[in-house]
């Protein structure tokens, strides 16, 4: 479906009105202006983009550990019930110093239960963004404090902030996601009547664009309509629910529900002959002991696989967008047990889904890349964390510069790629009780990821409008 592009123009920027920063980037007139003269997209490669987000917000600093220098002493001091010995650490082999480097001095290691992952890091295929989260636009520890830093809405809650990852706009009401919108904007470079933007973790606001409604389907498939048991055994109401269907209605809202239901049946069968097409790859072995969000991947990696292999009714897409989600993050209580298992998940499913890929020599055309609600508290809570505010993410793909840490070095923080660990009274990054500032935004990590997948600079600021507020468009990770 083609978009409407001047429809699309208007309520993105009415979703934005909430952010002071819009206007002041970029000018209402000069935005609409650089959209409204963009041709349609066309692409000769074919690229996907793949959102895993994890629900409840994950604890990275339990996640990408110190394991030597001074962020280990400051580590271990400020997390005296949570840190983590350094012995089982998976080492992370980036640059000492200089571009790549953490920029603190010390070294690094994923958690324990991530061997995948950090073997990836290391093979140059996986990097990591530090220190990411939602921000209006860059802001110190004092201007926070002291109360005149423009925020995102309804910070440390659960629903907002996770809307908040997924949309962008300041809002907590999104009417789209940015996944959303990048489809709107390639939808002319697929072909009709074929899912570009997919998730497999249920509904949420990353799936959502204003022409291009998010194809929601399970880890095994699409959902399908289950007739009733017949006592003919004739198939007569499934015949029967087809003629309603292919008939006119004369009511508007019955003439939408009755589309809605077409189209919903024949991308079911679509996807599920796609998924059963001759000479489909069993990818099973490179996600064992993955679970759920490991069930997930391996089937974007076969739509991957079909797209990129002419499968009757899948062949000629170009652009696609992934939504694949996991649970259980928020960790209050019990944390070391608790994320231990599922980074096991995750560290299986990522690296899984790379290896899957380079078999069939994909790799380099899909990137997979972390968001959560927010990370946790800097400080622990007995033996768990409370809800933060920054965290660091994860990039995989064939195209990522990998081995390397990335982010942005906002002034008068201190910080260059990771934060500082010190006490919250020594800190530039902690806002208070451990809650760590962002001094990377999910813009830039956003934009960097829709760069890469073809999107032009005016388009990237339509979908992102409060980039202009950041001195650094572009991370350089993919």
């Amino acid at each position: 479906m083609r978009t409407d592009r001047r429809k699309f123009i208007r309520d993105t920027i009415c979703a934005a009105l909430g952010g002071v920063s819009m206007y002041s980037a970029l000018g209402g007139m000069k935005l609409l202006q650089a959209a409204v003269h963009r041709t349609d997209y066309t692409f000769t490669d074919y690229k996907a983009l793949v959102c895993v987000f994890l629900y409840g917000g994950n604890d990275s600093f339990n996640t990408v550990v110190p394991i030597s220098g001074s962020a280990r002493t400051n580590y271990q001091l400020v997390r005296p019930n949570l840190a983590l010995p350094s012995a089982g650490l998976h080492a992370l082999n980036a640059p000492a110093s200089g571009a790549g480097s953490p920029g603190d001095g010390s070294s690094y290691g994923l958690h324990a239960s991530m061997p995948e992952l950090a073997a990836l890091f290391n093979a140059n295929h996986a990097a990591i963004v530090a220190n990411v989260g939602a921000l209006v636009r860059p802001t110190t520890k004092a201007e926070y404090q002291g109360g005149s830093a423009v925020l995102p809405p309804q910070l440390f809650s659960h629903a907002d902030q996770a809307a908040y990852w997924q949309s962008s706009p300041p809002t907590n009401s999104p009417v789209t996601g940015w996944g959303g919108r990048i489809a709107d904007l390639v939808a002319s470079a697929n072909p009709p009547d074929i899912p570009i933007l997919t998730s497999l973790g249920g509904q949420d606001a990353f799936v959502r664009g204003e022409s291009v409604a998010g194809y929601v389907m399970n880890s095994y498939g699409p959902n399908v309509i289950d007739f009733p048991y017949e006592l003919s055994g004739n198939g007569a109401l499934r015949t029967a629910f087809d003629a309603l269907h292919a008939q006119g209605q004369a009511n508007v809202l019955e003439r939408t529900f009755g589309n809605a239901m077409r189209h919903s049946v024949a991308t079911a069968s679509l996807l599920r002959a796609t998924l059963s097409a001759s000479g489909m790859p069993d990818f099973g072995s490179y996600f064992t002991g993955a679970g759920e969000i490991g069930d997930q991947l391996e089937t974007v990696a076969k739509l991957i696989w079909a797209a990129n292999n002419g499968v009757p009714g899948y062949a000629g897409l170009k652009r696609q967008v992934f939504f694949v989600t996991d649970g259980g993050y928020d960790t209050h209580g019990n944390q070391l047990a608790t994320q231990a298992d599922l980074l096991v998940g995750l560290s299986k499913s990522l690296a899984g889904f790379h290896a899957a890929l380079a078999s069939v020599n994909l790799a380099d055309r899909a990137t997979a890349f972390t968001a959560s609600d927010f990370g946790r508290s800097l400080s622990n809570n007995e033996d768990g964390s409370d809800h933060g505010w920054a965290s660091h993410q994860f990039v995989v793909g064939g195209a990522v510069d990998g081995r390397k840490f990335y982010g942005d070095n906002l002034a008068g923080t201190g910080s260059a790629q990771m934060p500082s660990l010190a006490p919250s009274a020594q800190n530039p990054n902690d806002g208070g009780y451990g809650q760590m500032i962002p001094t990377t935004s999910v813009e830039q990590y956003s934009a960097t990821l829709a760069k890469w997948f073809g999107l032009t600079d005016g388009d990237i600021d339509l979908i992102l409008p409060n980039l202009g507020n950041f001195n650094t468009r572009y991370l350089g990770f993919v």
